[in-house]
């Protein structure tokens, strides 16, 4: 059957028989739009990636601090650190009260060798590691300051023994001097005390561990303590830091690791039980020998 006549389809309805979709109708002034959305595009990408890479370095620099931070425990010491507290105590030792009768010389096997490799302080529940020691006659070396050299040239001070020591939570320094005797140990001790005054110019203090790594490049940089023990001729200092610690005005007890670390003197102790020892057997010696001579005396006089 034909059409109707005089009737034409409308082209939607042509291509609709086909099974087509009918092409868009093109409106005035669209092309023209698209061609100014797409001028403006270049700016806009150009102002989004300049967005995105000053964000982009900003991260990497944040990344960089961060990884250097970690890598080197914070920030580092002072370049002359002294603690944030200080004290002396005396052992009040009179068996080593002098040089003259304790003449021995100390030994790197006496100090660090054997179980000493390991302070161990079952009571406070903490395990220092020896990770550096060094025994040498230069004392000037163990310390910096014109002021606690002074102090250890008057002293007559003829061994200096250092060690670096680390725990779990603390790193720790210690140095052991050799002296004259015990008034010249005390004024050692009072050499190394830290002024009062934030502003004055502290005297000098125990050099840092020859360690230039982590954890002993940031001791003094946190909050540190230190005890100088005075035992007859030797004056021994121990000085500890939590690890992590930045804030040397961020106050914590280091009771536990101060008391823990002052074992590096139980040599001290055996040298004191050994010449206690000595010195016992001596005077034993010479009471027998004495009673020995009075004995003799009796049976030469006659009629005794």
């Amino acid at each position: 059957m034909s059409g109707v006549p005089g009737r034409r389809r409308k082209p939607d309805e042509a291509d609709s028989i086909e099974g087509l979709a009918a092409p868009p109708v093109r409106r005035k002034g669209a092309r023209r739009r698209r061609k100014g959305a797409r001028a403006k595009a270049p700016g806009g990408g150009r102002m989004l990636r300049l967005l995105l890479g000053a964000l982009g370095a900003a991260v990497v620099a944040l990344v960089v601090v961060l990884v250097l931070q970690f890598a080197t425990g914070g920030p580092d010491a002072p370049e002359n650190p002294v603690p944030a507290a200080f004290q002396i105590h005396d052992s009040g030792s009179e068996v080593l009260s002098t040089r003259e009768v304790d003449s021995r010389p100390l030994s790197e096997r006496e100090l660090f060798g054997g179980d000493a490799e390991q302070i161990d302080s079952s009571s406070q529940g903490i395990t220092f590691g020896l990770q550096t020691s060094s025994l040498s006659e230069d004392c000037a070396s163990a310390v910096w300051g014109e002021g606690v050299r002074t102090a250890l040239a008057d002293a007559d001070c003829t061994q200096a023994a250092q060690a670096g020591y680390t725990s779990d939570d603390y790193v720790g320094a210690a140095v052991m001097f050799n002296l004259r005797d015990a008034e010249a140990a005390q004024s050692v001790a009072t050499a190394l005390q830290p002024p009062k005054e934030a502003d004055a110019e502290p005297s000098g203090f125990m050099t840092v561990p020859a360690v230039e790594e982590d954890p002993f490049s940031a001791l003094g940089g946190g909050y540190s303590a230190a005890e100088a023990t005075v035992s007859g001729h030797y004056l021994s200092v121990v000085w500890v830091q939590p690890l992590g610690s930045e804030d040397p005005a961020e106050r914590v007890s280091l009771v536990s690791p101060l008391i823990a670390l002052n074992n590096f003197r139980d040599p001290l102790y055996s040298r004191e039980v050994q010449l206690e020892n000595f010195m016992e057997n001596q005077e034993n010696q010479e009471n027998q020998e004495n009673q020995g001579n009075q004995g003799n005396q009796e049976e030469a006089v006659p009629g005794a």
